[in-house]
């Protein structure tokens, strides 16, 4: 064949298409155990991480078989439907409401999964909190936020101004937590609010809504569990 023609060029651009994409496919199928496993200890990390457990990644599986003692996922209606939390995913998973019952130097904590819409994009994170029903540590993370804006929800300082904050109101009623824009009562730790990032006024939003919203239908569990 002359290898000048454009029927060869055109061969030859279709086999090398062929090929690129066949070694593509291979190499994603082969990966993908070692990508789901990762997935899977970055998730333990977090749950971990939001009850003061910071462990690397390739310890969180030990890590959270010692902390996590129990997991219960409930319906809309608070009834119990399995005790696998850890697969299900509350982005799909509607109606679907997992918790992780934690344990650590002898004190319990629960831990609940949240998942909300940021400025650009998903935001989600893991509230603990203690049997006083005061959150003991919370984590975020997010898909697509501004760095240095909206993107500061994953800071240390951030997150550890919910610390002591509490969840219900003095009436006993679930009150979430709320990003205040100009909050000024930082020793307030009942009225479950702290105080907004400057600059990321949507983000902090939408973590508002995400945890009143998120930690709503945990209310009967957790006035339960209440020490």
């Amino acid at each position: 064949m002359n290898r000048e023609s454009n029927g060869y060029t055109f061969l030859f651009a279709t086999v090398m298409v062929v090929l690129v994409a066949s070694a593509l496919a291979f190499a994603a199928t082969a990966l993908k155990p070692d990508q789901e496993a990762n997935i899977k200890k970055e998730k333990m990390q977090y749950i971990l991480k939001s009850f003061g457990v910071a462990v690397e990644r390739d310890a969180s599986e030990e890590a959270y078989k010692k902390h996590i003692i129990s997991e219960v996922v409930f319906d809309e209606n608070g009834t119990e439907i399995s005790k696998d939390a850890f697969t299900v995913d509350i982005a799909k998973e509607k109606g679907k409401f997992p918790i992780f019952n934690a344990e650590k130097d002898g004190k319990k904590f629960y831990v609940i999964p949240v998942r909300g819409m940021g400025l650009w994009d998903a935001i989600w994170g893991y509230v603990s909190v203690d049997e006083n029903l005061k959150v003991d540590g919370i984590v975020f993370d997010h898909k697509a936020e501004t760095p240095g804006l909206g993107g500061e929800i994953t800071q240390d300082y951030f997150q550890k101004s919910f610390i002591g904050e509490s969840v219900f109101d003095a009436n006993g009623n679930l009150q979430g937590l709320k990003v205040v824009k100009g909050y000024s009562g930082k020793d307030n730790k009942a009225d479950g609010e702290v105080d907004a990032i400057s600059g990321a006024t949507l983000t902090g939003n939408g973590v508002t809504e995400m945890l009143v919203r998120g930690l709503k239908p945990y209310e009967k569990y957790l006035k339960s569990n209440k020490k």
